[in-house]
């Protein structure tokens, strides 16, 4: 035993009447009995009021008995889990307070033969010269001075619930079986008493647990039903944000998994001025890692403590979304100190975020898959124009702007779809990354060993065009050097989604060009290629002839529905050497008139008047469509000249005033 008072007890050899038998006899039950009822009252009255603490109880327990026995100390042990004794409380007449030094004591080890003995009889049992007794532990009797003593169970159901170990301080005693008696029968009375305190005081202490678990609850409550009401009404990160930092009257932080801020809030009344979540150097401090791998571990949270590095102590909480750590919540200790439903409504907080950036990731994953279809169906035409054009909006593509095709293609047969949407996704981020403010990537699909990337590119004019080459040709470098990609195919800035179908099939057969080229990486744009590409189609004239209705459709558009000429005057341009006095002559039209139709042609079509190689793709298109009978105004020789339509005098007065340059060069008209 390693306690004040207690002593290794030997089965068997307890009994007083064998130890000291010229001990005098009991006055008799009766009056042993009526003394012990008559001490037990003002314990019992203890006992029963459930504001006086158990070690109270213990305590006047413990002195009543050593009043009625004539002894000076005693020590109150109760009953481990474990089956051993703590010490709770102590009393030693005329001294000071003693049970600091009890508390730190446990009896019923397994050395302890008194306490063994008194627990096996569930009796008292007595110990003279406890100091050189074989069932003592000798150092704890010298420390505490012990020498006789008497060891008095608390016993309730048979079970022993508690021991009172008493001597005399430093003197001896003659425990008498009067004495014994008496003390067996207060701690009889003792023990029920005792019970009945311990089921009161951990009722009450049950009852202050559950009410101050249903304020947290319904504190957290409270703030976990208003973010729900906002999610379903469909408020952003940073309202959510705003909403448990004003109920929780702190600023409150939200990190990714890496945990670098994504959004903040904090209470008005605070004006803070920026973030106070955690700088990139805090992040590294060895106290940050442990919070989190606190979190890692399985706890629901951890406190950062405060100090000069860190300023002020932090609640965190860990966002888990499908498994994986989404993130990390924190509440800043900035305005007040942290109350104690603090850390359950930030739990609560966290599973209303935790649930909104689920549905930000499925939404994100769903508009992906939703983009990368409609991008499928938009480069193989297997949608109606009409209903391509009604969803573009709700899916993010710009009607009103033109678009390119970029085809990727890498080394090897390919990877599977999961590694192939991965790195697809990782393409479409590298170009991003290099694009200028006014051109992005707005979505991308592909088969097995290739990726198709749609970018909006802005209004076309050489300077944009410039740029545009030189970042692409950058973004292709890192392709090629970090994920394998062979060739790539930019094809023409298409005017209408409808027009991308040609250009995707275009830049494959341009790709399928640079294969048979050579095994070199290299970036082609179709533009610089498209004679070539011509030159190798396998249908022959048919295939010329698509191309050439393909590129002159919108004109032929244009002119069906307005009258206008855009079409014989392209033809005219063309055989007049891209001259704009000599197409006017043979027109016999204005020059500013030439001018008007060349710029309306180049804002409806693929052809650039300034541009020689455009040019020729045009020339080659008229004479083939001449060949085959073409639309009006291709059937006759633009040299031998017509009349003027109203519709050419009009747009000759009109632009009249803006057009007044003299004659230029071939290929140089404004």
């Amino acid at each position: 035993m390693t306690g004040p008072i207690g002593v290794a007890a030997r089965p068997g050899t307890g009994d007083p009447a064998t130890r000291r038998r010229d001990e005098p006899e009991p006055d008799g039950a009766r009056d042993v009995y009526a003394e012990a009822v008559v001490a037990f009252e003002e314990v019992a009255l203890l006992a029963t009021n459930e504001r006086v603490p158990l070690d109270d109880v213990l305590r006047r327990a413990g002195r009543r008995l050593c009043e009625l026995l004539g002894v000076s100390r005693c020590s109150v042990y109760l009953r481990r889990a474990d089956g051993r004794f703590q010490g709770r409380v102590g009393y030693c007449a005329g001294r000071r307070d003693i049970d600091a030094g009890v508390r730190r004591l446990v009896s019923g080890g397994e050395h302890d033969l008194f306490t063994a003995e008194v627990v096996g009889s569930a009796s008292p049992v007595v110990v003279q010269g406890a100091m050189t007794d074989p069932r003592t532990i000798h150092r704890t009797m010298r420390r505490w001075g012990v020498r006789d003593m008497l060891g008095v169970p608390l016993v309730v159901d048979g079970e022993v619930i508690g021991i009172i170990y008493m001597d005399n301080e430093a003197r001896e005693h003659l425990y008498t079986t009067r004495d014994i008696r008496l003390a067996q029968a207060f701690a009889g009375l003792v023990a029920i008493a005792v019970r009945q305190a311990w089921v009161i005081q951990q009722l009450a202490h049950h009852a202050r647990t559950i009410e101050h678990q249903r304020t947290i609850l319904g504190a957290s409550q409270a703030l976990y039903s208003r973010l729900t009401h906002v999610l379903l009404d469909g408020a952003e990160i940073g309202e959510m944000l705003g909403l448990i930092a004003e109920m929780l009257g702190k600023p409150v932080v939200l990190y990714d998994p890496a945990l670098t801020v994504v959004s903040w809030a904090a209470p008005p009344s605070l004006a803070l001025a920026g973030c106070p979540g955690l700088t990139a150097a805090q992040r590294c401090l060895p106290q940050v890692r442990r919070v989190l791998a606190d979190l890692d571990g399985g706890s629901s949270s951890s406190v950062l403590r405060a100090g000069p590095e860190l300023g002020c102590r932090r609640l965190f909480v860990r966002m888990v979304v499908d498994g994986a750590c989404a993130g990390y919540l924190e509440l800043c200790e900035l305005g007040g100190g942290f109350s104690p439903t603090d850390a359950k409504a930030l739990e609560q907080a966290a599973m209303a975020v935790a649930l909104k950036l689920l549905a930000e990731a499925r939404r994100a994953d769903a508009l992906r898959y939703e983009r990368a279809d409609y991008l499928s169906d938009l480069l193989h035409g297997r949608r109606d124009p009409a209903r391509l054009a009604d969803e573009a909006a709700a899916l993010g593509f710009d009607v009103q702007k033109r678009h390119l095709v970029l085809r990727l293609r890498y080394a090897g047969a390919g990877t599977g779809d999961a590694a192939s949407s991965k790195r697809r996704d990782a393409v479409a981020d590298a170009v991003g990354r290099h694009l200028a403010a006014d051109t992005r990537c707005v979505a991308h699909t592909g088969i097995v060993g290739e990726d198709l990337l749609l970018i909006e590119v802005p209004a076309a004019g050489e300077a944009w065009e410039a740029g545009f080459r030189v970042r692409l040709a950058t973004a292709f470098d890192e392709l090629a050097r970090v994920h394998g990609a062979v060739h790539a195919v930019a094809s023409e800035p298409c005017r209408a989604l409808a027009d991308l179908p040609t250009q995707a099939e275009r830049a494959r057969e341009l790709a399928g060009l640079l294969g048979y080229a050579g095994d070199a990486s290299r970036l082609a744009f179709a533009r610089d290629f498209e004679l070539v590409r011509l030159v190798n189609q396998r249908d022959g004239l048919a295939g010329a002839q698509r191309h050439a209705e393909n590129l002159l459709a919108p004109l032929v558009a244009h002119d069906a529905a307005t009258g206008s000429s855009l079409v014989e005057t392209i033809a005219a341009y063309l055989e007049c050497q891209a001259r704009i006095r000599s197409t006017a002559a043979a027109l016999d039209v204005h020059e500013n008139t030439v001018r008007y139709r060349l710029n309306r042609i180049r804002e409806l079509s693929a052809i650039d008047p300034e541009r020689v190689d455009s040019l020729f793709g045009a020339y080659l298109a008229v004479q083939v469509l001449r060949l085959f009978g073409g639309p009006a105004g291709l059937s006759r020789s633009p040299i031998a000249g017509g009349g003027p339509t109203d519709s050419d005098r009009s747009e000759s007065k009109e632009h009249d005033v803006i057009f007044n340059e003299p004659e230029q060069n071939p290929g140089s008209a404004a």
